[in-house]
């Protein structure tokens, strides 16, 4: 008979082997060696931001470092692979929720909720 954990550990195994998450996993580490300079850089500028950013309107250079920021930004989220790694990410994450629902509508059918 097949426990619970079992079966986590048998989808789990699924998901991991799947094309998507492969890929994933793929671009994850095509991202962190390749594009270090680039997410160095909107790190940099988006703490600058934040910081002049709590002065509010009133700090002579907030332009100029949200101009940097959303430049940088843009930039980075523009990249193909990280266009590409976002879409993988968003479609796996939906699988995730879908199946999620599906287990809760199963198991809350077959149990009576009641409190005290």
């Amino acid at each position: 008979m097949e426990t619970i954990y079992d079966l986590a550990e048998q989808y789990a195994d699924r998901l991991i082997e799947s094309a998507d998450f492969k890929k994933l996993v793929e671009l994850k580490t095509y991202i962190k060696t390749n594009l270090r300079n680039t997410i160095v850089a909107f790190k940099t500028a988006e703490a600058k931001y934040l910081e002049v950013k709590e002065y509010g309107k009133y700090h002579p250079d907030l332009k100029k470092y949200q101009t940097e920021f959303i430049n940088l930004k843009t930039k980075l989220y523009k990249n193909p692979y990280v266009m590409e790694y976002k879409e993988l990410e968003r479609k796996l994450q939906s699988k995730l929720d879908s199946d999620l629902n599906d287990l809760k509508k199963s198991v809350s059918n077959k149990f009576k909720l009641s409190f005290f």
